[in-house]
């Protein structure tokens, strides 16, 4: 099977495919803009996701990035920065510029002044749920449970966690695309990964089966605050495969010390962004965006 398009592999920074795409994107080829997007749709839809940790946030993100690649296009100079670095440095602004979600909001606030370990234990009924095939959400609980850890991290430190971590992008990649310091951005990831990677080695039985936290434990809790929907699991939702799947090819210089600890991450799904094709033609016909693409 063809290996899932990865931008962040240090050898796509200038892919001639891509170019010929941009080039008659801007001449009104309809069709290579789609592809382009297609192309990155996905990726997109991805980080928003686990920043935002909202399905409809997360789509109203993705489709405002676009809005702005589509619109910004014609700007694109490839003498100042591949397409690459132009792409997901809007992507990282724009994301860590937005309003934030519901989810995102909530969990913040929960987590002020106290941080994870106390919100763990002020949860309400933390006892072995019951309900019959409850089995089945371990892994959704545990891609919640992951999530709420990260959002005690700033936006910054998240997106830097995301794509240095979860998405296996090198620090040459992630600091063009932050827009930092090769030296900055390992900086920010390092400390980023030490105070998630402390929490599991400690708490969850996942990484150590003497540790008190159980996956079981927390399905009606995460349920009730919104993050848990039974009736649409993230984990049951077309995907790619999963994450670890979808960044093989990419450098992971931690992966040798941080093997279980990164399977918390990478065993989650990497999701399918949803349908795009419609809403771009649609866009496609506006009258403002006509001109941009030489579209009659």
């Amino acid at each position: 099977m063809k290996p899932f398009f990865n931008p962040f592999r240090e050898t796509v920074g200038d892919d001639p495919a891509e170019t010929e795409l941009i080039s008659r994107s801007l001449q009104g080829d309809r069709r290579a803009l789609e592809a382009l997007i297609l192309r990155h749709q996905s990726w997109i839809y991805n980080i928003a996701l686990r920043m935002v940790y909202d399905r409809a946030a997360a789509e109203d993100v993705t489709q405002e990035v676009l809005i702005k690649v589509i619109t910004k296009l014609g700007t694109f100079d490839p003498t100042k920065a591949s397409f690459r670095t132009w792409l997901y440095r809007l992507v990282v602004n724009h994301i860590i510029n937005a309003k934030r979600s519901r989810n995102e909001a909530a969990m913040e606030e929960a987590l002020r002044g106290d941080g994870y370990d106390r919100f763990i234990e002020r949860l309400p009924d933390r006892r072995l749920t019951a309900q019959p095939g409850a089995e089945i959400y371990q892994e959704e609980v545990k891609m919640a449970c992951v999530q709420c850890l990260l959002f005690s991290l700033s936006r910054r430190e998240r997106m830097i966690f995301l794509l240095g971590v979860v998405f296996g992008v090198p620090d040459t990649v992630g600091s063009e695309i932050c827009d930092v310091s090769r030296a900055n951005f390992r900086k920010i990831l390092s400390r980023a990964r030490a105070r998630i990677h402390s929490f599991f080695q400690d708490r969850c039985s996942l990484l150590d089966e003497k540790n008190p936290c159980r996956c079981a434990y927390f399905l009606n809790p995460l349920v009730r605050s919104g993050l848990i929907d039974t009736e649409d699991l993230l984990i049951r939702r077309d995907s790619h495969g999963t994450i670890a799947e979808t960044v093989t090819g990419a450098v992971r210089q931690i992966e040798a010390s941080y093997g279980e600890f990164l399977s918390l991450f990478r065993s989650q799904p990497f999701l399918k962004a949803p349908d795009m094709v419609r809403w771009l033609r649609d866009l496609l016909n506006h009258e403002d965006i006509k001109p941009i693409f030489q579209i009659a």
